[in-house]
């Protein structure tokens, strides 16, 4: 395995729900301590997503606010069991060569309970620096840091290795602990709970490999041509929970992007068709609940707020005007089982309907494949509710 385990001051918690992934292990790791046991090996099926599981610690209050409409029953959970908290971060910091340090920014679970928590950098190098914590009986143990990008699985997650600006020479995909599955040569990644896509541009022509969970091949399929150089090309686009993808590319100095839906085995599942192209890059997407695809305007000149213009359904060859519901709000994320998406505190049905408010008395910055929501509760402390939306 190439991810060795690190020791890091981290704060680990004493649990207050019973289990842990099954076929893990029970590891007791003092809090404050350094140096960690080797991995274990990967545990194979994970348990049954409907049993509580998770380290949780008693001295943290899980305050969680729900207030459930009653328009969309089963979506919103009743409240928090428990929850638990890593402090992992540096928190911003100033010296002669400007801001430094790094802050809690995202976080995202696979569906057997690991966590990677991400802090953002402050000065230059990877935008943010990934870490992997397992859940244990007694608390969740710190087992590695991860690459400059990582995306979750059912069982396990894939960690982008290399550059942070370019398409990344190697992805690896790794089970719950760390353990390293399979490695992959580079492309652009679209990934999803179940398996991942790799595109590649060679000979004038974009090749899309389809890949299972484990990493393992499935398919490999030329499914567009293009001309000039490969450069030039711009990538988006997005994965949904069922696998399809829809792929966005874009030449440098083009005024329009071009699109195409492919089916979870990399084969083309409608023809390519055109969007508008944003200015200097692809049109940034994101995957909705219920499949459909959401397109983003392009920024205004010194903002970075999200506003979404256009949405693609699944297989469709047209970009629709955004609906209200969408276009008046910002980032989301995706509940699991694609029953909802919260925009901050929000949570709506697929449909746009406002189904109530989850309110975790700080910042969401993720929701896990398993349903595990984050928080931050500062610059270095992330609070974790375990499965809060499964």
């Amino acid at each position: 395995m190439r991810h060795a385990t690190w020791g890091i001051a981290a704060i680990w918690m004493l649990s207050c729900a019973q289990g842990v992934p099954g076929g893990d292990g029970i590891v007791d790791v003092a809090a404050g301590a350094t140096t960690l046991p080797p991995a274990a090996p990967d545990a194979g099926t994970p348990p049954d997503p409907a049993s509580p599981r998770g380290p949780c610690d008693p001295a943290v209050a899980a305050t969680v606010a729900v207030a459930d409409n009653g328009a969309c029953p089963g979506v919103l959970p009743r409240g928090a069991a428990c929850a638990a908290e890593i402090t992992i971060c540096s928190g911003r910091s100033a010296g002669p060569d400007g801001a430094g340090g790094d802050t809690a920014s995202a976080a995202t679970s696979d569906g057997r309970g690991s966590v990677v928590l991400s802090c953002h950098r402050q000065d230059v190098g990877p935008p943010q620096l990934n870490y992997l914590f397992v859940p244990t009986a007694s608390g969740f143990l710190s087992k590695a840091g991860l690459g400059v990008d990582v995306r979750p699985l059912r069982d396990g997650f894939i960690a982008s290795q290399g550059s942070s600006l370019l398409p990344p020479p190697e992805y690896d995909f790794l089970a719950h602990d760390g353990t390293l599955r399979a490695a992959q040569n580079g492309g652009v990644l679209y990934a999803g709970p179940n398996g991942a896509l790799l595109v590649h541009a060679e000979g004038g022509q974009l090749i899309a490999q389809s890949f299972d969970a484990l990493g393992t091949l499935r398919s490999t399929v030329p499914f567009a041509s293009f001309a000039g150089a490969v450069d030039s090309l711009t990538f988006d686009g997005a994965m949904n929970t069922a696998g399809a993808t829809l792929v966005i590319w874009q030449a440098y100095g083009d005024a329009a992007a071009n699109a195409r839906w492919l089916s979870p085995d990399g084969t083309p599942s409608a023809t390519a068709f055109t969007i508008a192209g944003w200015s200097d890059r692809a049109p940034q997407a994101a995957a909705l609940a219920g499949g459909s695809v959401a397109i983003a305007a392009e920024p205004e000149s010194g903002t970075s707020a999200r506003k979404w213009r256009g949405v693609i359904a699944p297989g469709e060859t047209v970009e629709r005007p955004a609906p209200a519901w969408l276009s008046s709000r910002g980032d989301f994320f995706l509940l699991p089982s694609d029953e909802g998406m919260a925009f901050g505190n929000e949570i709506l049905a697929p449909d746009g309907r406002a189904c109530g408010t989850v309110d975790l008395g700080a910042p969401l910055i993720g929701i896990g494949v398993d349903g595990t929501a984050f928080s931050a509760r500062s610059e270095r402390t992330f609070r974790i509710h375990p499965q809060l939306f499964r």
